[in-house]
């Protein structure tokens, strides 16, 4: 089971850290040729950095699941006894979990009328579709993440009263 994780995690990180090196280097090529030439080559690189930034936030959700810095509220449940520290946990974690269904579902049935319509990026000529399957694809790296990290705090001996 440590090798799946293992593979989710680089697959994880490799999606941040291609998504962030683009998002930077065409952010960069951009003002550099903006100012050094009276029509930048790089005309489609708006829709290029939203596209990848959409997918690195997506992803970036379930990372911060995983790695446990999600936003988190322990004033409360850090005074409580244990017992009531772990319902915390488990309500947290099924209602992150719902709400990442949720989201999920809304993304698919968003991506399944933007392909029946034909929505097309103007500058890139691509589908939106592949902005949006970021949506559906990160909310669902969310849910396992957030079960991971969830079963993972509720299992835990050290925190706690």
């Amino acid at each position: 089971m440590k090798i799946i994780w293992k593979i989710f995690d680089i697959f994880e990180e490799s999606v941040l850290v291609i998504g962030m090196g683009i998002m930077i280097l065409f952010n960069f090529l951009n003002v550099v040729f903006r100012y050094l030439l009276p029509q930048t080559p790089f005309s489609y690189t708006e829709e290029l950095v939203v596209l990848v930034f959409i997918w690195v936030s997506m992803f970036g959700i379930s990372y911060g699941y995983r790695m446990g810095s999600h936003t988190v509220l322990t004033i409360i449940s850090d005074s409580a006894p244990r017992k009531i520290q772990r319902l915390i946990a488990v309500f947290a974690m099924f209602a992150s979990a719902a709400l990442m269904v949720v989201i999920a579902y809304t993304g698919y049935r968003m991506v399944m009328n933007q392909i029946r319509f034909g929505q097309i990026l103007p500058g890139m000529g691509i589908p939106i579709s592949v902005v949006s399957w970021a949506i559906p694809a990160g909310a669902a790296m969310s849910f396992i993440s957030i079960l991971k990290s969830g079963f993972g705090e509720i299992t835990s001996p050290e925190k706690g009263n």
